[in-house]
């Protein structure tokens, strides 16, 4: 006959919950410019300049009195704000300017708003940047991200969208 050995009861494992890598944001392609708003809908004007942005992006630059570009770096995209900040009188009531930032190793540029919630405000330069873009007034090898940031708006060069705050 067959013995059979008795098994040790062993401790039975409280069951682990199942851990997720920390999330860097979606990946973005190179030489696009995204946003981070999060969900809802956004006003009438900012889906006008938006399909102006798309159209007609020369004629976007000329109402917003953006004469020239610059590179396609934090510094470029900074001169392009300011002769929109200045040159147009809806979007000198919308921000009230602009200034470098950095947090870590990131660098940015933070905007600030006015008349203007910064939701609509991020489309808003999301289409004025992605129309210089297609005007020729300047290029990008990298991702940039425009993200709000408290009341504020934050411009950055990153692969992965919404990461500033990460």
């Amino acid at each position: 006959m067959l013995t059979e050995e008795a098994e040790e009861p062993q401790p039975a494992e409280e069951p682990q919950p199942p851990t997720r890598p920390k999330r860097k944001g979606v990946k973005t392609k190179p030489g696009s410019i995204t946003a981070s708003i999060g969900r809802g809908n956004t006003s009438t004007g900012v889906k006008e300049a938006g399909a102006l942005a798309k159209d007609n992006p020369k004629q976007l630059m000329k109402n917003l009195k953006i004469s020239s570009g610059g590179p396609g770096d934090l510094k470029g995209i900074g001169h392009i704000l300011k002769q929109a900040f200045k040159g147009a009188e809806a979007m000198q009531q919308a921000y009230s300017g602009h200034s470098t930032v950095s947090k870590g190793d990131k660098k940015g540029i933070r905007v600030s708003m006015s008349k203007l919630d910064p939701r609509n405000g991020v489309k808003y330069l999301q289409h004025t940047l992605f129309a210089a873009k297609e005007a020729g007034m300047f290029k990008l090898k990298d991702a940039l991200q425009i993200d709000v940031d408290g009341k504020d708006i934050v411009i950055y060069f990153s692969e992965h969208k919404g990461s500033w705050s990460k």
